[in-house]
C-alpha cells in the first residue's frame, strides 16, 4: 500500500468514528433534554411550581490522561444541579481513549449550586460485539450495564427529589 492510502483510510475511519460519535452525543443529550422536557410539563402544570432550567455549553474535561472536547449540559431545579459532561479527543494532543471507547461522559450531582457536583457515574460509549455502539456505565476500568433512558430517568429525578 502507498502512504497516501494510509492516510485515505485514516481519515475515512476518523469521519465515520465521529459521525458514530456525533450520534451518541445527541442521544445522550437529547435524551436528557426530552426527559426534562417532559418533568416540566408535569412540574408547570402547578403555577406556583418552579420549572427545571437547562443550558449547554462547550466543555473540555479530563478522564486519565486525555482530553475530551465536547458539550456540558447543565439541570438546575432549585438549588440541585445535574451536569453531564460528554465529549472525545479531536486533537493529537488530547492523548487517546482506551479499552476501544469512542466517547467519554460523566454524570454529577450537586445539592447546592454552591458546591462542586460530585460524579456519580462515569460512561463509555463504544461498540459491543458487531452491533451500533451504545452507552455503558463504566467503573474501576470495567464495563457495567447499559445505559438506557430509564438509567437517565434516575439521575434527573435525584434533582427533582423532594427532602
Amino acid at each position: 500500500m502507498q502512504e497516501k492510502d494510509y492516510a485515505a483510510e485514516y481519515l475515512a475511519l476518523k469521519a465515520a468514528n465521529d459521525q458514530l460519535r456525533e450520534r451518541g452525543k445527541q442521544w445522550l443529550l437529547g435524551t436528557f433534554t426530552q426527559l426534562c422536557a417532559d418533568a416540566n410539563r408535569s412540574l408547570m402544570a402547578d403555577p406556583a411550581q418552579a420549572g427545571i432550567q437547562t443550558g449547554t455549553q462547550e466543555w473540555q474535561f479530563k478522564v486519565e490522561n486525555a482530553t475530551m472536547a465536547g458539550e456540558r449540559f447543565g439541570v438546575r431545579y432549585g438549588f440541585r444541579t445535574l451536569t453531564v459532561e460528554v465529549g472525545w479527543p479531536r486533537l493529537p494532543e488530547h492523548g487517546y481513549l482506551t479499552d476501544g471507547a469512542l466517547a467519554r461522559a460523566r454524570v454529577s450531582f450537586s445539592q447546592n449550586t454552591m458546591l462542586q457536583p460530585e460524579v456519580l457515574a462515569e460512561l463509555v460509549f463504544k461498540k459491543v460485539g458487531s452491533g451500533e455502539p451504545a452507552w455503558f456505565v463504566f467503573k474501576n476500568r470495567q464495563l457495567g450495564e447499559q445505559v438506557i433512558e430509564p438509567r437517565l430517568l434516575e439521575f434527573l429525578n435525584l434533582i427533582l427529589a423532594t427532602e
